[in-house]
């Protein structure tokens, strides 16, 4: 199994850390982190089901549940052990790598537990964290401190300085946004004029296990156009399903960029656009890639929870 970043790799103090945030018990934790790692999004839909929250619909309860809500912090603790969450991260260092922006100024915007921002800040980068959940922010920092890692976390959008990053990593959270234009033109504005973003926002995924995805972000599925375009980004590089995809200002001097690039670009757009009518495909290949690697989950389900409370 690919070395997992702290305390993803031990699983006592992960619900250790769980438990302190949400003042539960270990086997509770330990219960619903199970649940999870069965199926992404298990307890987020419990949550919304819980609270009489209408799933794949933007309204005031659903910004309330994603502040205070700790349904995320099993949802994205589970899918940050996910090869194909690893995988993202390493093409971004590749690409970065590729275009020679070394200790760069990075924005990692919606990092919910700062696992990106960690692991990026490991590579020598200068990395600021945005998070609006208050219980991601408190496991983000346990995030920090246990990889021994200075992240700026900024706590208003306001404290982004016009043309001041060299990079934007924004992962999976798009799709959960009305109007996402109005972010990717901030973004842009906060780009330097060679800075890139780096943007996965799967629209298509509305699926009882993805509830809080917008319906109405669906149509954005695969369009550089109403998305990117128009708001004077360009697209430059891709993995094949836009997991993520690159882009930076359509004004800029194109960056270097690795082999067979505009075919990824359009084969990904070409394999994403049925999914703006039909995403059932779409959805069945992503739950199996969004499963917990078998040994952590045989680890996890295995765990003497007894043991955890003599380990303290």
């Amino acid at each position: 199994m690919t070395e997992l970043i702290r305390p993803l790799d031990d699983i006592h103090d992960l619900i250790r850390l769980i438990a302190g945030i949400t003042n539960s018990d270990f086997n509770e934790v330990h219960r619903r982190l199970v649940a999870e790692a069965n199926e992404i999004g298990t307890n987020v839909l419990a949550g919304l089901m819980e609270e009489g929250i209408q799933p794949f619909v933007a309204s005031d309860k659903l910004d309330e549940f994603y502040k205070h809500s700790d349904a995320f912090l099993y949802e994205t603790t589970v899918w940050n052990t996910c090869r194909v969450k690893q995988k993202m991260r390493d093409f971004i260092d590749s690409r970065l790598r590729h275009m020679k922006k070394d200790s760069c100024k990075i924005f990692c915007f919606g990092d919910g537990l700062g696992f990106d921002s960690a692991w990026l800040a490991q590579r020598g980068h200068q990395v600021s964290y945005f998070e609006p959940s208050l219980r991601c922010q408190q496991y983000a920092q346990h995030v920090f401190s246990q990889n021994d890692v200075q992240v700026t976390h900024l706590q208003s959008l306001d404290d982004v300085a016009p043309a001041s990053l060299d990079a934007i990593v924004c992962l999976d959270v798009l799709e959960h946004v009305p109007e996402p234009q109005c972010l990717i033109k901030l973004f842009t504005r906060w780009l330097k004029p060679d800075g890139v973003l780096f943007s996965h926002a799967p629209f298509w995924a509305i699926h009882w296990s993805r509830p809080t995805h917008l319906e109405e972000n669906r149509y954005l599925t695969g369009n550089l156009s109403h998305l990117y375009t128009a708001q004077g980004l360009k697209a430059v590089d891709s993995s094949i399903f836009w997991d993520p995809i690159v882009l930076q200002k359509s004004t800029a001097p194109r960056l270097p960029v690795m082999p067979f690039a505009s075919l990824r670009l359009r084969l990904g757009q070409l394999l994403l656009k049925p999914g703006r009518w039909n995403a059932f495909v779409h959805m069945f290949v992503a739950r199996q890639l969004a499963k917990a690697p078998v040994q952590w989950s045989d680890r996890l389900q295995s765990i003497d929870v007894n043991a955890i409370g003599r380990d303290c």
